[in-house]
C-alpha cells in the first residue's frame, strides 16, 4: 500500500511476496491546495481497498503517515498484521519538516505493527527505542530486465539518477563532467525543481533529460556504462543503486559506511567533483571483461540478501520476535513496499 507518486517499489514487493500493489495517487488531486482533498480521497480509497481484497498482511509506506493510520485501524479491527515502511525521510531528516513533526504518530504506528523496515541498522536501533521492532530492507528485484551490457558508443554513457532534493549535490556530479569531457553524462529528474542556471552552466557533454516515465528509464538504463546514485544523507539508501546492481551496470554511490556496507563493489566518492571525477574514471578505465564479472557479483550478492530479506519479513509477520531481531541485525537487506 503506497500513497507515493511512483508505485515501483509497491509493485516489486508485490510481485515478489505474491500480493498485490496499491497504489493510491489522486493525479487530478496533485495540486498543493488541494493537498486536504487528496488525502480525504486517498483514504476512502485506501479503506475501500482493503474492504475488497481483505489481505492477510499488509506492507505500508510512510510517508506520508496518514495511510499507516488506515491501516492500523484496518489492523485493530480484523487483526491483520502489518509491516511499516519507513524511508529514511520518515525520521524527519533529509530536509523532510513534516516527517519531523508527525514523529510522536511515528512511533505510535511502529508499536502497533509486526515491524519497521528501515535503512540502516541505526534506525534500527531508534525503532528499538520506541518498543517496536526494525528491519533493515531495501529494494527488491525489478520487474523490468535490460540487456547485461551497454550497447556500443562512440563515448561512454552515465546516467545520474536523481528527482532533484536536498540530499543530491546534483552540482558536483555536473562539475565533475566538466573533468571528464570525453564521458557523456545524462541527468534524470523535473526539470522544473533544477536548480536555477545549473542547465545554462553546464558543460557540453551533461544533458537533462527530465522526468522518466518506467519505460523510458529502463531504456536509458539499459544505454548506461555507468549509474551515478548520491546523497549527502547517511542513513539513505538509494533505489537508483538497487536499480544498477540488478541492471549490473558499472555503479559509483557517495562514500558513507552504509553505502560500502550495501554496495561493497560500487565505486564509492565522496561528494565532490574532484572526487567524483576520479570514480568515474575508475569505473570506465576497467577492462570489459573485469567490469562484467565485478557487475554480476555484485548482482549475485543482492540476490542472496533479498532471499534473506524476504524471510525476515515472513517472520515478523507471523510474529517470530527472535527472528525479527536477527533480520533487524543484518544490514543485508532488500524489501519494498
Amino acid at each position: 500500500m503506497t500513497w507515493q507518486r511512483h508505485a515501483g517499489r509497491a509493485e516489486e514487493m508485490a510481485h515478489a511476496l505474491g500480493g498485490v500493489a496499491v497504489h493510491v495517487h489522486p493525479r487530478a488531486l496533485s495540486a498543493r491546495r488541494l493537498v486536504l482533498l487528496r488525502y480525504l480521497v486517498s483514504v476512502v480509497l485506501t479503506a475501500a481497498a482493503l474492504v475488497r481484497l481483505r489481505p492477510a498482511a499488509v506492507a505500508v509506506t510512510n510517508p506520508p503517515v496518514v495511510p499507516g493510520l488506515v491501516v492500523a485501524g484496518w489492523s485493530a479491527l480484523t487483526g491483520t498484521p502489518f509491516l511499516l515502511d519507513s524511508h529514511t525521510s520518515s525520521f524527519g531528516v533529509k530536509g523532510n519538516a513534516v516527517a519531523k513533526r508527525m514523529l510522536r504518530v511515528h512511533r505510535w504506528l511502529a508499536r502497533r505493527s509486526a515491524g519497521v523496515m528501515v535503512t540502516t541498522t541505526s534506525w534500527v536501533e531508534e525503532v528499538r527505542t520506541w518498543g517496536a521492532d526494525g528491519l533493515v530492507v531495501h529494494e527488491a528485484p525489478p520487474a523490468w530486465t535490460v540487456s547485461e551490457t551497454a550497447p556500443a558508443h562512440a563515448r561512454p554513457q552515465v546516467l545520474l539518477v536523481g528527482v532533484f532534493s536536498d540530499d543530491e549535490p546534483i552540482e558536483e556530479v555536473v562539475a565533475a563532467a566538466a573533468l571528464c569531457p570525453d564521458v557523456d553524462v545524462a541527468v534524470t529528474g523535473d526539470l522544473a525543481k533544477c536548480p536555477p542556471g545549473l542547465r545554462e552552466s553546464a558543460p557540453a557533454n551533461v544533458s537533462f533529460v527530465g522526468f522518466l516515465g518506467p519505460d523510458a528509464y529502463r531504456r536509458r538504463l539499459e544505454a548506461s556504462d555507468v549509474v551515478i546514485a548520491l546523497t549527502t544523507e547517511p542513513t539513505s539508501v538509494m533505489r537508483a543503486a538497487y536499480e544498477a546492481v540488478y541492471a549490473r551496470r558499472g555503479l559509483v554511490v557517495s562514500d558513507w559506511p552504509t553505502l560500502r556496507e550495501v554496495f561493497p563493489l560500487a565505486r564509492h566518492a565522496g561528494n565532490h567533483a574532484e572526487a567524483l571525477a576520479g570514480a568515474l574514471r575508475a569505473a570506465l578505465a576497467e577492462d570489459a571483461p573485469a567490469r562484467r564479472q565485478r557487475a554480476e557479483d555484485a548482482r549475485e550478492l543482492q540476490l542472496k540478501r533479498w532471499a534473506e530479506q524476504v524471510d525476515g519479513m515472513r517472520r515478523a509477520l507471523a510474529g517470530d520476535r527472535p527472528a525479527r531481531a536477527v533480520a533487524a541485525r543484518s544490514d543485508e537487506g532488500v524489501v519494498r513496499s
